[in-house]
């Protein structure tokens, strides 16, 4: 008796698809979570340059605006 627990209920084929389903769900929940969080992180240049044409388009936007 080979098949035992879920594989006796669904069959070996479907619990192997399910393990394949869930390893699937995983790695692309961390690659999710990878890029979230890659994607939070600017190095100081980049967010200076950010900074930057942030300025500048509120500038064009409104000329009147307060320079802090």
């Amino acid at each position: 008796m080979s098949d035992s627990g879920i594989g006796m209920i669904l069959g070996q084929t479907s619990v192997n698809m399910l393990y394949l389903w869930v390893i699937g769900v995983v790695v692309l929940g961390l690659l999710l979570a990878y890029g979230a969080i890659k994607a939070g992180r600017l190095r100081r240049d980049e967010r200076a340059k950010i900074d930057r044409n942030t300025q500048a388009a509120q500038r064009r936007e409104d000329p009147y605006k307060r320079q802090l």
